[in-house]
């Protein structure tokens, strides 16, 4: 049975987000939030991760990072049990302290990373807990630390203001400070796009970039079983490779599913292999094979 598992690459930049058990208020109590935070820079120390933003609030937390090995897993692993068995040490607590698993999407790395930073940065302010000329003094987050003189990392503020055409300085930090004015997002309609935009789905970026990556993909990890509902299309897309894979075995063309019948041998065999070897349903196979109903598929594909 195929394996579940996260998209890893060599140079993958992610959107993390992860919330407190219970969305109990996790990082507002005796310095956790600040306790959280070394962990977050040890962790991105320990991995040679790129610390793009990071914002820290009450009850959750955004990540932007640049994995240079595909080590994502290993990482976040690290992150969050360490941080759990450091906080119920000292809260002489037991049990999970985060909700579920964390939530990770690909971006491209042009202006969809400059947008994602940005509403990073900015929820302190759609939280209502700030203005925006008053940002820096949420003091858990990336961008009062990008106004000092010189930025070591893991932080990375060279590749925000690159991408803003501004100095990697404190000036260029004051222009990018100016320039959240015009991207403010306190409107809620406004706000409420940008979280279906920046916090669901699996990939950040152009239609095309998000294809190619999913070929590609599909390529080189033809038996993984990605998980979660976002990653749905990506599982399709690997069990579409298959289907053409046994066509051309088979020397089939797209026209001969429509003129062949619902039961014919080679559908059978492709049905077979995909059941066998992914977790496709009999409705998308009956669909895509025109194999008439689910049940007629499970009944084929049983036959011994």
């Amino acid at each position: 049975m195929p394996r579940k598992q996260r998209i890893e690459y060599p140079g993958a930049v992610y959107h993390i987000i992860s919330r407190g058990n219970y969305r109990k208020d996790l990082f507002v109590h005796d310095k956790t939030g600040e306790a959280f935070e070394r962990t977050i820079f040890e962790a991105a120390e320990r991995c040679e991760w790129k610390l793009y933003a990071y914002v820290i609030m009450s009850n959750h937390y955004h990540l932007v990072i640049k994995t240079p090995e595909p080590n994502l897993v290993e990482g976040m692993k690290w992150l969050q049990s360490t941080f759990a068995t450091r906080f119920n040490r000292f809260r002489n607590e037991r049990g999970h302290v985060f909700q579920g698993r964390y939530k990770s999407i690909l971006i491209n790395e042009d202006r969809p990373l400059l947008g994602l930073i940005d509403y990073v940065h900015l929820n302190p302010v759609r939280a209502k807990l700030c203005s925006i000329d008053a940002l820096k003094e949420h003091t858990l987050s990336s961008f009062p630390k990008y106004f000092k003189r010189k930025v070591s990392a893991p932080l990375d503020r060279s590749t925000l203001l690159s991408l803003c055409d501004l100095p990697d300085t404190t000036g260029g930090m004051k222009k990018y400070q100016e320039r959240l004015k015009l991207v403010d997002e306190r409107n809620p309609r406004k706000r409420d796009a940008l979280a279906k935009l920046y916090c669901h789905g699996w990939f950040l970026g152009s239609a095309e970039a998000k294809k190619a990556l999913a070929k590609d993909i599909a390529k080189e990890t033809p038996m993984i079983d990605w998980e979660g509902v976002d990653l749905k299309e990506l599982n399709e897309n690997n069990w579409e490779q298959i289907v053409k894979a046994e066509m051309k075995r088979l020397k089939k063309k797209e026209a001969d599913i429509e003129s062949s019948k619902k039961g014919v041998e080679w559908k059978v065999t492709i049905a077979k292999r995909l059941r066998k070897e992914t977790t496709a349903k009999n409705p998308w196979i009956a669909k895509r094979l025109q194999m008439g109903h689910p049940n007629y598929v499970s009944n084929l594909v049983n036959q011994i």
